[in-house]
């Protein structure tokens, strides 16, 4: 499957209630996207373990984000947050860019090869733009713009200003999307910080709204493929009209909750806009 930018989408994370593991715990159904972030991993851990035959890959740890199936079991110390998604309506186009990184270690050995030697980074670079319009209705704007203003929001009975503050951003972006059984679906775990952002107003036409951004490898970025075994059943309330706010905030009734927590934002004001994120974007 090559898919085309159609396929592809920018959502935005809120992180649900941790579900801890335990005696017969296991996931619930009606978590719409199935992503989860690995809060902890249990000494007897139940979640999935790599392939043996695989070289150069390593175990699940917390910070990972993954995606999880219904009835996956959870053991005694094994602790999953689940991962609500919420669609950017504003986003139009996103470029990502990587960049690796070397160091040139050529000496006078390297002079009859006339090339130069280098050794590899063991860091790479992460960077791009989202490009948009501006939507005076999306909460997931206001946050981005809040970062570099003051926020003053008036909904008709309150008036609630919001100081500018800087914090990360935690995206999810699909490359591919699908829930057709024996299909594979492609995900990126994008969080990031943003750089810089610019907002346009020409005579003609609409009004831009471009963020520059840097990947933040300290939030456990990475890319996601899964393929799809299960039939996925959602509530008709949770069913994904493209522009609505898609979130779900999964809990067990077998598991022990616990207090939301965002490891990948752990300076998230609770009076920022992004708490209020009940509308459409």
């Amino acid at each position: 499957m090559k898919p085309g930018g159609k396929d592809g989408r920018l959502y935005k994370i809120k992180d649900g209630t941790a579900i801890s593991g335990g005696e017969g715990v296991t996931l619930p159904d009606g978590h719409k996207f199935g992503f989860y972030r690995i809060k902890s991993v249990g000494v007897n851990t139940a979640l999935p373990q790599p392939d043996p035959t695989k070289e150069g890959a390593r175990a699940l740890r917390a910070g990972d984000v993954i995606h999880l199936w219904p009835g996956q079991a959870l053991a005694e110390g094994d602790s999953v947050i689940p991962l609500g998604l919420t669609l950017i309506g504003f986003v139009s186009d996103v470029s990502n860019s990587r960049n690796g990184n070397k160091t040139d270690i050529t000496t006078q050995e390297n002079l009859e090869s006339g090339v130069r030697a280098y050794t590899v980074s063991p860091f790479t670079d992460g960077s791009g733009t989202i490009n948009g319009m501006v939507e005076t209705d999306s909460e997931a704007q206001k946050e981005l713009l809040n970062q570099f203003t003051l926020i003053a929001d008036d909904d008709g009975e309150h008036i609630t200003v919001y100081p500018a503050k800087q914090k990360k951003q935690d995206y999810m972006m699909s490359r591919r999307e699908t829930e057709t059984v024996g299909e594979t679906a492609m995900w990126e775990h994008f969080p990031v910080t943003v750089d810089s952002i610019s907002m346009d107003k020409p005579l003609d036409g609409a009004q831009n709204f471009n963020f520059n951004y840097s990947l933040d490898g300290g939030s456990n970025p990475g890319v996601i493929y899964y393929k799809v075994r299960d039939a996925i059943t959602v509530d008709a309330a949770e069913q994904d009209s493209g522009t609505t706010e898609q979130e779900t905030n999964s809990g067990s009734s077998t598991g022990q909750a616990e207090p939301p927590e965002s490891p990948a934002d752990p300076e998230g004001d609770p009076d920022s806009p992004d708490n209020n994120d009940n509308g459409g974007e």
